[in-house]
């Protein structure tokens, strides 16, 4: 994992969730996003090319449900368009609406703006 400031926090969930039976998931642009993140440090030299190949070895072996964006494309565009967030963050609450199951997010203007209407949207900090 990448070292950000809710590192340990997200372990902290993986690790509870996984262990409670409970499952991880995640859409599929999940991973295009975690690979694009593990790019933009080795483009600032923070990570070399094998750190960088190692990342992302370890994104592509993440014990995660992946589910389609395509199936809540119409909901997150409504929700991008209420709360003026980007549909990236909007796919994501619109699925954990469609599952009917917590969401938990490291952004907070994401958390702050749909909180009211979505309280099962979390902070990662709070978990």
């Amino acid at each position: 994992m990448l070292p950000e400031a809710d590192s340990a926090k997200a372990q902290q969930a993986f690790a509870d969730v996984l262990g409670q039976g409970g499952r991880l998931i995640v859409l599929d642009l999940a991973f295009a996003e975690a690979t694009n993140a593990i790019w933009k440090w080795y483009h600032l030299g923070t990570i070399n090319l094998a750190q960088a190949r190692q990342y992302l070895k370890d994104v592509l072996q993440c014990k995660v449900q992946v589910e389609p964006a395509r199936g809540v494309l119409v909901p997150a565009l409504e929700i991008a368009a209420k709360y003026q967030r980007a549909v990236y963050d909007a796919l994501f609450v619109a699925l954990a609406q469609d599952l009917g199951l917590k969401g938990v997010t490291a952004g907070e203007p994401l958390s702050k703006a749909v909180h009211a209407d979505f309280p099962d949207v979390v902070l990662l900090r709070d978990w």
